[in-house]
């Protein structure tokens, strides 16, 4: 897999070479290098188990590394962890907030943590809780929030010393559409005020609509980095076809019957199909609705996505690995 060049935009927030953790005979990253330009979204993805969460864990300064050099902030991790920590904002896939505290309270207990006054943590969590519309929500317990609020008030949580990096572990994961939009926004305003991001995530639609750089990560080593565009093009002759037929069919019916498409993914009814040849696949789409007595109610043709990409990209990878076995 040929990657293009990608450097950080700017000074760099967050440096990382030869960064290599292991747990036992597993390693869970592998001479891990990458960089992070200062007011860049970058999304670090990967399947599970790829080494995305022990990296996060690693620049926070929670887990120690084997070897590899670490920067964030511009300050070595190891030199002086407490000044890394008081510069990054963390918000991980579970809240650590407190449960039967108020969300004010919460907010102002983290300010109180990071050295900030009596008056200036009030202010602090007003003007958070007004920003992430929760004004109305001040006195009430964490626990009794939504899901979707709950995540908000994590990210506003991640923001009261206002850091100049925060981490995001799958922000929206578990959340509805509405909710996962409205935190998108959220990460775009904090972004637009100067924080950088660091973001994790399965949903690759929310990585690409977020993101100004990704990198993409495999089994603890890097696959490929660079900008949406730069990724999309390794895949530049495959497109997405959205099929949605009158009866459920199956992927291997589909595959046995259409050698010119690859099944995704299927969304809400509809098959989201790999396509290099659509003339061919189109014909063979319509042959196999008629053979099976069904009709064709929805069909739709896009670009290669980033997440076309990455399953492409995961795949190449993969049969790489099983050839040089």
């Amino acid at each position: 897999m040929n990657q293009p060049t990608a450097e950080a935009d700017g000074p760099a927030v967050i440096t990382v070479s030869g960064l290599t953790k292991r747990y036992g005979d597993l390693t869970a990253l592998d001479e891990v290098a990458f960089a992070v330009g200062e007011g860049e979204i970058f999304a670090y993805l990967g399947p599970n188990g790829a080494g995305k969460t022990t990296t996060i864990g690693i620049l926070c300064g929670l887990l120690p590394r084997d070897a590899g050099d670490v920067t964030v902030c511009g300050v070595d991790i190891d030199r002086d962890p407490v000044a890394v920590k008081q510069r990054i904002g963390v918000v991980p896939e579970e809240s650590n907030l407190y449960p039967e505290l108020t969300c004010c309270r919460n907010l102002e207990y983290l300010g109180e943590l990071y050295g900030l006054s009596r008056s200036a943590r009030r202010a602090r969590a007003e003007e958070l809780l007004a920003a992430f519309g929760l004004s109305e929500k001040a006195g009430a317990p964490f626990r009794s929030l939504s899901r979707g609020m709950k995540r908000r008030l994590t990210l506003a949580a991640a923001l009261v010393h206002s850091p100049e990096l925060i981490l995001l572990d799958e922000p929206s994961a578990g959340l509805d559409v509405p909710s996962a939009r409205a935190l998108r926004e959220l990460i775009r305003a904090v972004n637009a005020r100067g924080t950088t991001v660091f973001l994790t995530t399965h949903n690759l639609a929310e990585a690409e609509e977020l993101s100004d750089r990704v990198l993409i990560l495999d089994k603890g080593r890097v696959i490929i980095e660079g900008t949406t565009p730069e990724i999309r093009r390794q895949v530049e002759g495959v497109r997405t076809v959205s099929v949605t037929f009158s009866a459920d069919v199956a992927a291997n019916e589909l595959s046995d019957a259409c050698p010119a498409v690859r099944p995704l993914s299927q969304v809400n009814g509809a098959w989201q199909l790999g396509v290099s040849d659509i003339h061919a696949a189109l014909a063979q789409l319509v042959s196999f609705a008629e053979r099976c007595s069904i009709r064709i109610d929805g069909l739709d043709s896009s670009g290669a996505t980033l997440e076309d990409a990455f399953v492409a990209i995961l795949k190449e990878t993969a049969q790489g690995r099983e050839a040089g076995e």
